[in-house]
């Protein structure tokens, strides 16, 4: 009996520590199970959410079924279970950025290589996003696009002018002209040209060495002109004067004919010899009626 005793005891203690065993081993279960669940919380929480922001609206795709928002979504916090999300950005975007600008070439319709310096602005219509996403693609593969845009709108805009006329006529229309080109390719998909900037405009060597010649050549004309303008400022002035000079003597011959013009000379004539008469040393020459004149010298006082 006393065996049979002892082994019973045995068997229950068995019992408890086995029952304390599965009670320890759950306690830990549970707290590991708490843990893992806060864990699956913070991580749902920071990337199981996308966030759009008020200079943003978001598109999105269903990974599994491949599905796409018929919409976009505007500012606010959405889940990101099960989901993918696109942000498009709202604000205007310059290329080249921080005021920079880019040189490309093209050819004239006269293929000579023309050079053209310039930036443009662009932004994106928030009510197209969804269609950019399903037709172009990411913010990037739209920025691609534009650019893209942008060169072909440079070769065919140089392509209709002659670089002779690309730095006169044509220059001031140019980049309209590039601008006009990017939003026939641009609007009807949803991203619309804000600025377009000419920095410069860089003709073939030829074309600006001829201009440079021509603009001598103008200056040079200017100058002979002006040389000319002022030796017929000059000739003028001494024909006025010559004709004052004429007129002047007209005016003396036509005052001494007749009686009263001999009657002035014959007043002179004696005034004349009234202030020879009072000098010393002089020669007088006295007219005579038979036209030879008769020259003798005054005896002095």
């Amino acid at each position: 009996m006393g065996v049979a005793a002892t082994t019973d005891n045995t068997v229950v203690d068995r019992i408890l520590w086995k029952v304390t065993m599965i009670k320890k081993l759950l306690q830990q279960a549970g707290t590991i199970g708490a843990g893992i669940a806060i864990l699956m919380v913070v991580l749902a929480f920071l990337f199981g959410f996308n966030r759009v922001d008020e200079y943003e609206v978001g598109v999105r795709r269903n990974p599994v079924t491949g599905a796409v928002s018929s919409s976009p979504y505007r500012q606010g916090l959405y889940h990101a279970i099960l989901r993918s999300w696109t942000n498009y950005s709202t604000r205007e975007i310059q290329y080249p950025r921080e005021g920079a600008a880019e040189r490309l070439t093209a050819l004239s319709s006269d293929q000579l290589q023309i050079g053209v310096d310039a930036s443009y602005r662009y932004r994106i219509n928030p009510d197209s996003v969804v269609n950019l996403y399903l037709s172009i693609g990411s913010p990037g593969d739209i920025h691609a696009y534009v650019y893209n845009t942008y060169r072909s709108a440079v070769r065919d805009a140089i392509a209709e002018v002659e670089a002779s006329n690309i730095l006169s006529s044509d220059r001031a229309t140019i980049g309209d002209r590039i601008e006009a080109l990017m939003a026939v390719g641009l609007e009807p998909r949803g991203i619309l040209v804000t600025d377009f900037f000419v920095r410069e405009i860089e003709p073939p060597e030829t074309i600006r060495q001829a201009i440079e010649n021509k603009l001598a050549r103008e200056q040079q004309v200017q100058a002979e002109a002006y040389e000319t303008q002022v030796v017929e400022e000059q000739a003028n002035q001494k024909r006025a004067e010559a004709a004052g000079i004429r007129d002047a003597q007209e005016i003396i011959a036509t005052s001494l004919t007749g009686v009263q013009g001999q009657r002035y000379l014959y007043w002179r004539y004696l005034e004349v010899l009234g202030e020879v008469g009072s000098g010393s040393n002089n020669l007088v020459i006295a007219p005579t009626e038979g036209g030879v004149p008769i020259f003798f010298t005054p005896d002095s006082q």
